[in-house]
């Protein structure tokens, strides 16, 4: 999750998502996404993630 990205209201987040920085996040998100932008755009990917976390085990 993207510094001063905000998440509100009662909305489930999927695994493998990345937050981009400054995102209104106001809605569910499904496994596998890259979110940005106010209001929020969704944008499938099949290694959001990839770079960013690491998985050591």
């Amino acid at each position: 999750m993207g510094v001063n990205a905000s998440v509100v209201g009662a909305v489930t987040i999927g695994d493998d998502v990345l937050i981009a920085p400054g995102a209104y996040v106001n809605q569910d998100i499904p496994s596998g996404s890259i979110v940005l932008g106010n209001p929020c755009k969704v944008i499938p990917s099949s290694d959001a993630t990839r770079g960013y976390i690491n998985q050591t085990a």
